[in-house]
């Protein structure tokens, strides 16, 4: 009871304290772990090493978790304080770029699986889409004891998202897309054990490949996006590309299964060496 007790006191604390004090003390309490070398460090230094490459050099590669680090204490910081800002003031905090992307995918009629992955601020990037005028469902990690998990998820509906657990059932999720509505999913961590080793910045690694089954079963379309941290505490979620099955009926559901998976994993490789600093996943990924 202890975690969920924690993050009560949290949530009752930190929507008071100023941003700019918040990200103080995060910056100051990453850059803590840092020297440290706690797990959750040594996890994301190995990370960002395999997403910068053989040649990049100790002191670059040390830069990078820091900044990542100090990300990602902003945003266990920002699930609370976003939660707290009303939809208006969370429009304040994130531009939309390319939302046309979305809907000419949702023109379709088919749903749409929206792609991401642990890039930048990911707290805001959850909550804004549901904002947009798409109604959105999630999957969240079924954290124990049960209330923290209740907790969590209150938390991160405030603004209309909905999430189902990753161990409960997926039909509402298929029913969501039958209605034409968007599913969020992550490229980059496997929460069911259920995914597929793949090539990934020249070596291999376990990644979710839900989304290539639902795009090959149910044709429906893929939109990847991220969510960049920008200076001052803004964020911006930029929609960078989409993926249409063909939708006939000599398409191959295999075939559009390989497509639609190595369509996901060339996005994350993309945007994780370009952005390795803003990519703040602490679990291992690579085998």
């Amino acid at each position: 009871m202890d975690a969920y007790l924690a993050f009560r006191a949290a949530g009752a604390i930190f929507p008071h304290i100023p941003r700019r004090l918040g990200y103080a003390l995060t910056g100051w309490l990453a850059d803590a772990l840092c020297s440290r070398d706690v797990r959750a460090v040594r996890n994301l230094r190995d990370n960002i090493r395999h997403a910068m490459g053989t040649s990049a050099s100790p002191d670059p590669i040390h830069q990078a978790v820091r900044r990542a680090c100090r990300g990602l204490l902003q945003n266990y910081f920002d699930m609370f304080r976003v939660a707290a800002l009303t939809d208006d003031q969370l429009r304040g905090v994130v531009e939309v770029v390319n939302w046309e992307i979305v809907e000419s995918a949702r023109a379709l009629g088919r749903g749409v699986l929206l792609c991401s992955a642990h890039v930048g601020h990911v707290e805001a990037g959850l909550q804004m889409l549901a904002l947009n005028g798409l109604p959105v469902m999630g999957l969240a990690e079924h954290v124990q004891p049960e209330r923290l998990y209740q907790y969590l998820v209150a938390l991160r509906t405030r603004h209309g998202l909905r999430f189902i657990p990753t161990d409960g059932s997926m039909l509402e999720l298929f029913r969501a897309l039958r209605r034409n509505e968007g599913v969020g999913t992550m490229l980059d961590l496997d929460t069911t054990g259920s995914g597929v080793q793949v090539e990934l910045c020249g070596a291999r690694a376990r990644v979710p490949d839900g989304y290539a089954h639902i795009a090959a079963k149910l044709r429906t379309p893929l939109v990847v996006g991220f969510c960049y941290r920008l200076p001052g505490g803004r964020a911006q979620i930029k929609l960078e590309a989409s993926f249409v099955p063909d939708e006939s009926a000599r398409a191959a559901r295999d075939n559009v299964y390989h497509a639609a998976l190595d369509f996901g994993v060339r996005q994350l490789e993309r945007v994780i060496t370009a952005q390795p600093d803003q990519w703040v996943l602490t679990t291992p990924i690579w085998i």
